[in-house]
């Protein structure tokens, strides 16, 4: 069974594709099963991540590219077996490929700074590798949210990559959701208000499941498993979700038994893919053009609280879904 992707006609003349995770994290992860299918398709695709990774401790102890010392770096599938972060997720995944696949895929990592200088990084990257065609993924649909909205989720990480790359010459520029209701802290009802607004203004461009007899869903589920399992090292929330989700789970269910941080309804929208028009979401965002001159994390963070304290008196009060 194949991953029924509703952004060929975008990507049927690409040849170099960048899935990117646009929220940190585990973003990346979200990105997997895309990345299986447009590989078998022929595509050369590359992985890339807007990192919570210490990349300059990670690239002291494991083996990593330098493209930009200490703030645009590969990791590589070289993690000491000894090595214990606790928190590596790109490193344990490209190990992964090395171990389980024998391929030597570089995990691209961005340094966790302002849209400004995101921007330079990732048009070097998109250089160095050709990209003809970038997916930016976001577990969850935080990636939606404009700014003035009660539930917002954690915004800023997503808006500062699609601010960073919304310049970018490059001819295709899709953003990817998944997980649907696995982010406890975002209302669902505003997020369903602006994926209303994206259809309207002609920026939707479908949707897609994950089932569990795809190979590309197995594969990422390796992976996804690998990199939890490694000694006391982090989970994914709303990967985690997305697995649950996809195998069939329903209602208040914890893929570890040991991995319990809070109460969560699992539903079957959790395994569903949504695409959009990256210029066009970024496009309707608030917040884009109040971080898009910011150099750091915490300029855009400070610019952020102000923006939001502005507009709470206006700001969309969260409502439960009617259904």
């Amino acid at each position: 069974m194949d991953l029924n992707l509703p952004i060929l006609h975008l990507l049927h003349d690409k040849q170099s594709i960048l899935i990117a995770g646009a929220g940190g994290g585990f973003d990346i992860f979200a990105g997997l099963p895309l990345y299986f299918a447009l590989r078998e398709m022929g595509k050369t695709v590359h992985l890339a991540n807007y990192s919570f990774s210490r990349l300059d401790i990670m690239s002291h102890y494991c083996k990593v590219i330098s493209l930009v010392p200490d703030l645009m770096v590969g990791a590589t599938g070289g993690v000491p077996s000894d090595f214990n972060a606790g928190y590596y997720p790109e490193g344990y995944l490209s190990r992964w490929f090395l171990e389980t696949r024998q391929e030597n895929i570089p995990i691209w990592m961005f340094a966790k700074i302002g849209p400004q200088s995101l921007r330079i990084l990732c048009e070097r990257l998109a250089d160095a590798l050709a990209i003809d065609a970038l997916i930016l993924i976001d577990g969850g649909v935080d990636s939606l949210m404009i700014g003035n909205e009660e539930g917002a989720g954690t915004l800023l990480e997503d808006t500062i990559s699609l601010t960073a790359t919304r310049t970018l010459d490059i001819p295709v520029k899709i953003l990817a959701c998944v997980g649907f209701g696995a982010e406890l802290e975002v209302c669902h009802h505003n997020a369903l208000a602006n994926m209303a607004s994206l259809i309207k203004e002609g920026a939707f461009y479908g949707a897609c499941a994950l089932t569990s007899q795809m190979r590309v869903y197995q594969d990422y589920l390796a992976a996804c498993r690998y990199v939890w399992e490694q000694p006391a090292h982090h989970k994914s929330q709303i990967n985690m979700r997305i697995v649950s989700a996809t195998e069939g789970e329903f209602g208040n269910h914890h893929l570890y038994s040991d991995y319990r941080p809070a109460e969560v309804f699992v539903t079957p929208l959790m395994s569903l893919y949504w695409f959009f028009d990256a210029n066009q979401v970024v496009a309707r965002s608030l917040l884009a053009s109040e971080i898009e001159s910011t150099s750091t994390i915490e300029e855009a963070y400070a610019v952020t609280v102000a923006l939001r304290e502005r507009l709470v008196a206006q700001a969309r009060v969260c409502k439960p879904i009617p259904y």
